[in-house]
C-alpha cells in the first residue's frame, strides 16, 4: 500500500467523519430539546396534581381531630399468622 494514495483520501475521510459528527450532534441536541420539553410538561403536570389533591383529601372528615382513633388503628395494626388484622 502506497502512503501517497492514502494521503489523497484523508480528507475526503475527515470531511465524511466530520459530517456524521456534526449530524450525530445535532440528533442529539433535538433529543435533549424534546426531553427538557416533556420533563418541563411532566413538572406543570404534578404540580397542578399536588394542588388538587390537596383541594380533594384535606377536607375530608378523615382528617378531624374525632377520628383520629380510626388512623390509629390503621397505622398501628398488626397481622396474625393467617393476614387478619390484630390491633
Amino acid at each position: 500500500m502506497l502512503y501517497s494514495d492514502l494521503a489523497e483520501h484523508v480528507g475526503v475521510l475527515v470531511s465524511l467523519l466530520a459530517l456524521f459528527a456534526g449530524v450525530s450532534a445535532l440528533l442529539l441536541w433535538r433529543m435533549l430539546t424534546r426531553m427538557e420539553k416533556k420533563l418541563d410538561e411532566l413538572y406543570q403536570h404534578f404540580s397542578l396534581c399536588r394542588e388538587e389533591l390537596g383541594e380533594r383529601f384535606l377536607p375530608r372528615y378523615e382528617h378531624e381531630v374525632e377520628h383520629q382513633s380510626l388512623w390509629e388503628a390503621l397505622n398501628y395494626h398488626d397481622h396474625d399468622l393467617r393476614g387478619r388484622v390484630v390491633r
